[in-house]
């Protein structure tokens, strides 16, 4: 009795791994220093409730960034055009998750609002610009035949 050969992947797969851990990879190191430094001066300019507000900020787009590489390293083995339907259906959620939590904090005296929304906003931009200078290193073929 053989055991049947192990399954081969499709072409794009390899790819759409190496750029999701390189995209991750870069995000972070442009987002991270952004995030801590968005900590320090909402702590030291908005104090306390600038501290929570740049922490909740920073946790949101660190956790948004990363959602956007774990769904392409779970739909890698999907069609190409499963990748992008992952990609865009996480964007389009996290874009709901954040206005859902807007609207729930709406008005709150928990933390400084222009702290978390300058820090989300930092980071966010970090996020994007670390995966916009690594994605156009790679060179990934845009179709796989």
């Amino acid at each position: 009795m053989t055991t049947p050969p192990p399954e081969q992947d499709a072409p794009h797969v390899k790819t759409v791994l190496r750029l999701a851990a390189v995209m991750q990879r870069h995000a972070l190191l442009f987002s991270v220093p952004l995030a801590v430094a968005a900590v320090v001066l909402g702590a030291v300019l908005r104090g306390t409730p600038g501290l929570v507000g740049a922490l909740l900020g920073a946790v949101l787009g660190l956790a948004a960034g990363l959602v956007t590489t774990l769904v392409m390293r779970g739909t890698a083995r999907t069609s190409p055009a499963g990748v992008m339907i992952g990609a865009m259906t996480s964007l389009a959620g996290k874009i709901l998750l954040l206005m859902v939590f807007l609207v729930a904090f709406r008005g709150t005296t928990l933390f400084d609002n222009q702290a978390f929304g300058f820090t989300l906003l930092a980071v966010t931009v970090g996020w994007i610009a670390g995966e916009v200078v690594v994605s156009d290193r790679p060179k990934a073929p845009v179709l796989d035949l």
